[in-house]
């Protein structure tokens, strides 16, 4: 019975370190973002003003605005830190997530209502009726393609007033 209770007690404790690293997982997440929606303000600040002010670049007989480098820098950065959450920063907190919901499974004799990772996976599918990874490309996807409108308005709009 005391092997038992030991054995109880060093899951929990794994359990309780298994939801700091969950936390922290979602902390990094979110400054990722953070500084995503940071740098694309820069950005398209950046691209706002140089559509205002700024003149053309002429490349191999091609003009276009500088406004639309901008713009470009943007989406590229943009993609970038979207494959980072998505697949780096994202993949490492469902991974601390299955290995809390395991140890709540192997906990469940003991500490019957422990089901803190269960219950927030639950939460989150419920929200919107979307995984957490849906929602997360949502997020990115729809950002994206308001770069891309801006980057077609930026070129068009420069070719429109030329012409």
């Amino acid at each position: 019975m005391a092997e038992e209770n030991n054995q109880s007690e060093l899951i929990f404790k794994a359990w309780e370190k298994t939801v700091d690293v969950q936390m922290h997982f979602n902390d990094l997440c979110l400054k990722v973002r953070s500084f995503a929606v940071s740098i694309l303000g820069v950005l398209l600040g950046g691209a706002a003003i140089s559509y205002r002010y700024g003149g053309d670049v002429n490349m191999w007989s091609v003009s276009f605005p500088v406004a639309a480098i901008f713009v470009s820098i943007s989406i590229i950065i943009w993609l970038s830190f979207y494959s980072m959450d998505r697949y780096w920063y994202h993949e490492l907190l469902r991974g601390a997530v299955k290995h809390g919901r395991l140890l709540e499974e192997s906990l469940k004799s003991t500490v019957p209502d422990i089901s803190l990772a269960t219950s927030i996976r639950s939460a989150s599918h419920a929200s919107l009726n979307k995984n957490a990874a849906s929602k997360l490309n949502w997020f990115y996807l729809t950002i994206l393609g308001v770069q891309v409108v801006a980057l077609v308005v930026v070129v068009c709009g420069a070719i429109a007033v030329k012409g």
